[in-house]
């Protein structure tokens, strides 16, 4: 009995160790998560530079070579950048796939975990039963052993007393 109370707080133990496991995980994701947003904005913030730039250049009425060949490598460091934030977010994209993936194993083996917990549970209340039902037999049959003996050390015999065997009087 003492063997499954101990496998019980081992798993209990394991138990909480992977709760640990999984609430790592979580923020993790959660900060990944974070992060591609963070990277998303970044990445539109860029996109909508270059759109507000080339718009204002095609609505210049008088600008010279100059100004608009600035403006041109203006929004050619624009894309430079808005790739790299790209990159950046689908850098995320991965992490960000990758932590949700050691979520799901961390909360696939948490699970598994529980279910052995939960068998061993019912392994050891069944043990107890077992035992109890036991005790119980064992005290049930004592007690009718002792009413037995007191019946049968009480309880005359079956051709009544002694002094009725040899008197015919």
């Amino acid at each position: 009995m003492n063997e499954h109370i101990e496998k019980l707080r081992r798993t209990e133990r394991l138990a909480r160790i992977r709760q640990s496991y999984v609430t790592a995980a979580e923020s993790r994701v959660r900060e990944a998560e974070l992060q591609f947003r963070l990277r998303e904005e970044v990445a539109a913030d860029k996109d909508g530079q270059i759109r507000q730039i080339q718009a204002e250049i095609a609505y210049l009425d008088h600008a010279s070579g100059a100004s608009i060949q600035n403006r041109e490598r203006y929004i050619f460091g624009l894309f430079v950048r808005a790739r790299q934030a790209h990159e950046a977010l689908e850098k995320a994209r991965i992490v960000l796939e990758g932590r949700r993936r050691e979520w799901r194993e961390a909360m696939r083996d948490h699970k598994v975990i529980v279910k052995l917990q939960e068998r061993r549970l019912q392994e050891w209340e069944q043990i107890v039963e077992v035992t109890d039902q036991r005790h119980i037999d064992e005290m049930t049959v004592a007690q009718h052993a002792r009413n037995q003996f007191r019946h049968h050390s009480i309880a005359p015999d079956r051709y009544g007393s002694d002094d009725s065997i040899g008197n015919n009087e």
